[in-house]
C-alpha cells in the first residue's frame, strides 16, 4: 500500500507537546488512594515478592481480610503472567509506593509512541490533521486515561500492544529476521502482562501484513511465522506453570458487593456495543467517513483490517460476558490503538475528498465536523475519566446503603 505521506514538517514537537499533555492529564493518579480490589492484591503480590515469599499470595494477610475470595487467590502461584508485576516492581523498587504511579505514567508514554508510530508506519497518509487527531486520541482516548490513572495491570498491557503493533508492521513492512523476532518478543512481553492479550495477536498481525502489501507474500508470511513463533516461545513457560484461572466472580462477591453484581448480572453483554460507541466518540464519524467516503482499492484491505480488529476485541468481550464474566469497559482496552488508527485514516481520508474539490465535497465537511465533534468529545470525555470514576458514581448510594 503506498504512502503519500512523507517526513517533512514531521518533527518531534507536536507528538512530545500531545505527550506532555496526556502526562498533565494523569497527574490525578498521585491524588487517588488506591484502594480498588486489584490495586491492593497487586500491592501485596510486590510486598510478597519483596519479602523473598515467592510469587504468591500465600501467607500474606490480605488473604484474611473479609472482601477477599481465598479460593481465587490462595493458590501457589498467581494467576496472572509475571510482566506486568515486573514493570510495576521496576518502578517499586526504585521510587517506592509512588513507583507505581510513575509505571503507569511510564507505560501510558508507550502507549502514546507505539499508538503515534503504528500511525505513521501503517497510515496511507499521515497528515498534518492526522497528525494532531492521533496525538490527542492517543493523549486522551477515554478507556487508555481510565486504566492509566489506577494501579491495574491493564496499563502496562495496553502500552506494550501498542509497542508491538508498531514493531510488528515495521517487521513485515521492512523484513528482516531480527526486526520480527523482535516484534515476536514484544509481543510475547504484551501476553506476559495478562494472557487475553492472546486476542489481539491476530488482528495485530492482519494490520501488518495489509499495510505491507507491497513486499512479497512469502516475505509477509515468513515474518509473520517468526513474530508468532517468538512469541508463542516467550509465552509457552508460563503456560506450563500458570495456576487455573480463577474464572467468573464467586457467588459470594456478586452478592455482597452491588456494582460486581451490576456489571456481572444485571448488565448485559452488548452493553459493549453501547458503552463503546459512547465513550470512543470518534468510532461512529469514523466508520460513517469509511461508508461515505470509501476507502480507496488498496486502501479497502487496511480500513477492513483496523475495523476487525476493534471487532474482535469487542466481539470476544461480549462472549465472555454471556458466559458469565463482567462486562467492563476496560476489557475492551486492547482495541484501543486500533480506534486511533481508524480515526487518523478518517481524517487524512476526509482531507483528501476537500483537497479534491469533488462533488462530494459538501459530504467531506459535513463528516468533518462529524468527526471534529467527536474528537472534542473523546477527548472532554478522556480528561473527566481522570477526575472521577464514571463506571461507579451510580453505585455510591447503593454502597452507603449497604450493610457493611
Amino acid at each position: 500500500m503506498p504512502r503519500a505521506s512523507s517526513n517533512r514538517g514531521q518533527t518531534p514537537f507536536l507528538p512530545l507537546v500531545l505527550l506532555g499533555a496526556g502526562l498533565l492529564l494523569r497527574t490525578s493518579i498521585f491524588e487517588l488512594p488506591h484502594r480498588e480490589g486489584d490495586e491492593r492484591i497487586y500491592a501485596a503480590l510486590l510486598e510478597q515478592i519483596a519479602a523473598g515469599r515467592g510469587y504468591t499470595l500465600q501467607g500474606h494477610p490480605i488473604l484474611d481480610e473479609d472482601w477477599m475470595i481465598r479460593d481465587q487467590y490462595d493458590t501457589r502461584t498467581f494467576y496472572h503472567p509475571p510482566a506486568g508485576i515486573a514493570w510495576m516492581g521496576l518502578f517499586a523498587s526504585a521510587f517506592g509506593a509512588r513507583g507505581l504511579d510513575l509505571g503507569q505514567l511510564a507505560a501510558f508514554a508507550a502507549f502514546f509512541a507505539g499508538a503515534w508510530m503504528l500511525a505513521k508506519e501503517t497510515l496511507p497518509r499521515f497528515t498534518p490533521a492526522a497528525r494532531w487527531l492521533v496525538g490527542s486520541l492517543a493523549g486522551a482516548t477515554p478507556i487508555v486515561a481510565h486504566v492509566s490513572i489506577h494501579r491495574w495491570l491493564d496499563g502496562p498491557q495496553v502500552g506494550a500492544v501498542a509497542i508491538a503493533a508498531w514493531l510488528s508492521a515495521r517487521a513485515l513492512r521492512r523484513g528482516g529476521t531480527k526486526a520480527a523476532m523482535l516484534a515476536g518478543a514484544a509481543l510475547g512481553v504484551a501476553m506476559l502482562v495478562k494472557l487475553n492479550t492472546a486476542v489481539a495477536v491476530g488482528p495485530i498481525l492482519l494490520v501488518a501484513w495489509v499495510a505491507a502489501d507491497e513486499r512479497s507474500f512469502r516475505e509477509r508470511t515468513l515474518s509473520c511465522a517468526w513474530i508468532a513463533g517468538v512469541a508463542a516461545l516467550a509465552v509457552l513457560p508460563w503456560i506450563v506453570v500458570a495456576p487455573p484461572w480463577p474464572g467468573k466472580p464467586s457467588p459470594r462477591l456478586i452478592a455482597e458487593n452491588p456494582f460486581v453484581r451490576h456489571v456481572t448480572i444485571e448488565r448485559s453483554p452488548w452493553a459493549y456495543l453501547r458503552l463503546l460507541p459512547t465513550t470512543v466518540w470518534t468510532l461512529v464519524p469514523s466508520l460513517a467517513v469509511a461508508a461515505l467516503l470509501p476507502p480507496r482499492r488498496r486502501e479497502r484491505a487496511f480500513v477492513a483490517a483496523v475495523v476487525a480488529w476493534i471487532a474482535v476485541v469487542t466481539a470476544v468481550a461480549i462472549g465472555l460476558g454471556a458466559l458469565g464474566y463482567s462486562k467492563l469497559l476496560r476489557y475492551v482496552v486492547l482495541a484501543a490503538p486500533a480506534t486511533v488508527l481508524l480515526a487518523g485514516w478518517a481524517t487524512a481520508r476526509i482531507e483528501e475528498e476537500l483537497l479534491a474539490a469533488s462533488s462530494r465535497r459538501a459530504g467531506a465537511v459535513a463528516l468533518a465536523l462529524f468527526l471534529a465533534v467527536g474528537c472534542a468529545l473523546e477527548v472532554a470525555h478522556g480528561f473527566q475519566t481522570t477526575r472521577i470514576y464514571p463506571d461507579r458514581a451510580w453505585i455510591r448510594p447503593l454502597m452507603a446503603a449497604a450493610p457493611p
